[in-house]
């Protein structure tokens, strides 16, 4: 897989939830880039409390690459690209964008 540094974008990709870390980590063998920010809550069950770690967003994983080699890697792991309102991939815009850095800042 050759990646030229300018061809790389940030896509938001879904998966069933509870699949996040499977594809992830399926995704960063392939030599992606992954990001999905983590959240910690407590659940009651049976009356005993529990501390788990959840995905933010549900379902959702950031992956960096291109676009044209990413495809057939995402379409084995049954994960789709989120679309816009006009049938195209959803991609963060940004100057080479520090995706987890920024969400870092926003979780504060």
């Amino acid at each position: 897989m050759m990646m030229d540094e300018n061809s790389r974008s940030w896509y938001v990709l879904y998966t069933a939830p509870r699949l996040e870390r499977k594809l992830m980590q399926h995704l960063t063998v392939a030599g992606y880039k992954t990001y999905c920010p983590m959240q910690t809550i407590y659940v009651n069950w049976n009356g005993k409390t529990k501390e788990i770690i959840v995905p933010f967003f549900s379902g959702c994983v950031f992956v960096e690459g291109d676009l044209k080699d990413m495809t057939s890697v995402v379409a084995s792991q049954k994960a789709a690209f989120l679309v816009n309102a006009d049938g195209k991939e959803l991609t963060i815009v940004s100057d080479k964008a520090n995706l987890p850095g920024k969400f870092a800042q926003l979780l504060k």
